[in-house]
Formats: structure tokens, C-alpha cells, sequence
């Protein structure tokens, strides 16, 4: 398949925000984990955080959290789940493409990267991103990052039908979202392979720390260089 435009990845996310959001509220166990581990009253971005999720968590344990997604009605769903907390008052909401954030660099002390360099359509797109965390975190700052794995059950027959294609095209796959009137939206997915992360990782300038596998997924805590 041919990639799609990072405006067209946007495109669907406006068409899918109301029944994305609805379906995925419950905050993922590895990424409530990290959380969980830093330190009190921390300034965390959540780069790709649609509706917020997982801001939610990073709020609610008391640090201030700027929330960036290229979708704006996923990001006025956030708000105005916010709004009927008591920790709203705690985000920043950013309306900005992960690969120019509009903050200053060094302003950041933590970031979770959560299922979004898997929607990237090319290997310059994922590490541009990855560059623009090591850009905004602080030195020795963490990020927490997780992408789909290509070598999951579901998958399978993909993986052995694709093993001879280009590793950069091997992984790229279009899933359908069910819409609540019974049609679907096609999603891009980019599906890593061994050790990829780890490779994108190290070429942005990012220093690897703990990489594993779980519910599908590859993950990884990397960090800032001091």
C-alpha cells in the first residue's frame, strides 16, 4: 500500500474523534505504571494525546501536563472532560503536529509517547517526532513510548506473506474503524518490527533504557542524554 499524508492520518481521526474517544477511555496499565514511578509535581508532555486518556492520569496525580494532538475535535473532547474534574486547571491543551511542538525546548521534565509513531507514515516522520521529544525534555528526562508489533497472533498471516518485502513497507497496513452507523474508516498503521524502535531511538539522539513486549506491543523507556 502507499502511505498515506500525515493531513490525511489527521483527516481520520476528525472523522473517527466521537467514537474513538467513547471506545478508549481506560488508560493502558503500562503507561499508568510510568506514571506512577515520577517524581511528585512533575511538568509532563503527552505528545498524541487525543482525548486524553492518559492526561487524566498525569493530572490527576498532581503534575502539570501539556497535551498535544493534530486533532482538534479529539482535543475539545479532552477540555471538556477536564472541565467537570477537579484537575483541569493542571493542562495544557496544544493543538500542534508532533514534529513541531510550539514549546520551548528544555521545558518538559517527563513525555508519554503512546500509540502514536505506529499512525507516522514514513521512518523520517517517526524520527522527526522522536527528535522533538529529545528536543523538549530536560536533561535525563524520560519518555515512555509503545507502538504495535507486526509480530502479534493477528498478524500473523501478514507477517509470512510480507517477508520479502522492504523492511521500511513490511509493517504498513490499514485497519477499518467501525463507525456507529455500521460503516468504516481505514486507519494507517506502520506495525514495527524486531528491534525497530530500538534503531528509530538511537538515530534520534534519544538514549534507549528498558524496551518489552506486552498486549501486542513494543515498548520503551528512553531518555534525554544529560
Amino acid at each position: 500500500m502507499v502511505p498515506p499524508s500525515r493531513t490525511s492520518v489527521r483527516a481520520t481521526y476528525e472523522t473517527i474523534a466521537d467514537s474513538y474517544a467513547a471506545a478508549r477511555h481506560v488508560p493502558w496499565p503500562e503507561v499508568a505504571e510510568f506514571i506512577d514511578a515520577l517524581p511528585a509535581n512533575r511538568r509532563v508532555l503527552d505528545l498524541g494525546c487525543g482525548h486524553g486518556r492518559h492526561t487524566a492520569v498525569l493530572a490527576d496525580r498532581g503534575h502539570r501536563v501539556l497535551s498535544v494532538d493534530f486533532s482538534r475535535r479529539l482535543l475539545e473532547i479532552g477540555r471538556r472532560t477536564a472541565a467537570r474534574s477537579g484537575w483541569g486547571a493542571r493542562i495544557e491543551w496544544i493543538e500542534a503536529d508532533a514534529m513541531a511542538v510550539p514549546v520551548r525546548p528544555r521545558s518538559a521534565d517527563a513525555c508519554v509517547c503512546a500509540a502514536v509513531l505506529h499512525h507516522l507514515p514514513s521512518r523520517d516522520d517517526r524520527v522527526a517526532v522522536l527528535r522533538e521529544i529529545e528536543r523538549i525534555l530536560r536533561p535525563d528526562g524520560p519518555a515512555f513510548l509503545s507502538a504495535w508489533a507486526i509480530d502479534q497472533p493477528r498478524f500473523a498471516a501478514i507477517a509470512r506473506q510480507r517477508v520479502s518485502y522492504p523492511p521500511e513497507v513490511r509493517g504498513d497496513v490499514e485497519i477499518p474503524w467501525p463507525m456507529p452507523d455500521g460503516s468504516a474508516v481505514p486507519r494507517y498503521y506502520h506495525l514495527f518490527q524486531e528491534r525497530e524502535l530500538e534503531s528509530l531511538i538511537i538515530e534520534s539522539g534519544l538514549e534507549g533504557e528498558t524496551f518489552f513486549r506486552s498486549s501486542g506491543n513494543v515498548f520503551a523507556k528512553a531518555r534525554r542524554r544529560g
